[in-house]
């Protein structure tokens, strides 16, 4: 997952990989759409696979923290924030894709992709988060037609980038998706993450 998601998304998708930020959600869109994939394969191993391959992110993640200059004491609250901040973005997406799947509409699931991987960047066109956005669904599909033993011993095969971005679609407005965080039980300034270990943060 990490290997791919260091391929080219700038062309066609317009990510900022030159950042942490960005290039860590791009790999964790990446996760996402292997839990997709994993947990409908197969019920009682899925979820466990999946399990497994988040403690392996999580752990190569700490490593990256540390070479990003975080002081070794500060490394589990950062960590902390992260896995908050992940499975946040993966609710989003979840709640995108069960809205584009009820309406046929896939406006939510793209701007849950504004907020999460572009950071509401109001310079990013709506084609370009399309893009991103039509990129992922083609390679859940993709994955769901490979051999369910490679995808589960990590073999699978990952689609390339997009090279070009898709057109027609700047009529989207992606500012009316740019959500205040949701912070259950909590209040929350728009746009501004208050983490907190007790509660899930969904942007």
């Amino acid at each position: 997952i990490e290997n791919h998601a260091k391929s080219n998304f700038k062309v066609g998708c317009g990510v900022n990989q030159e950042k942490f930020r960005p290039q860590f959600g791009l790999e964790m869109l990446h996760l996402w759409a292997l839990k997709i994939v994993m947990v409908p394969a197969d019920p009682d191993e899925g979820p466990k696979h999946f399990a497994e391959v988040c403690e392996q992110v999580w752990a190569r993640t700490e490593v990256r923290i540390y070479k990003e200059g975080i002081h070794s004491f500060l490394i589990s609250k950062n960590l902390k924030e992260i896995q908050q901040w992940t499975f946040g973005a993966m609710t989003a997406y979840d709640k995108g894709i069960i809205e584009m799947q009820a309406t046929g509409d896939n406006k939510e699931f793209v701007g849950s992709l504004w907020r999460n991987i572009y950071d509401c960047d109001v310079e990013i066109s709506p084609a370009q988060a399309v893009t991103l956005a039509d990129h992922i669904l083609t390679q859940i599909q993709d994955l769901q037609g490979q051999d369910k033993g490679l995808v589960f011993s990590g073999d699978m095969t990952w689609k390339a980038p997009p090279v070009a971005v898709m057109q027609d679609i700047d009529h989207m407005e992606l500012a009316q998706y740019a959500k205040p965080v949701v912070v259950p039980g909590k209040d929350s300034g728009n746009l501004v993450f208050k983490w907190d270990a007790q509660y899930p943060v969904v942007r």
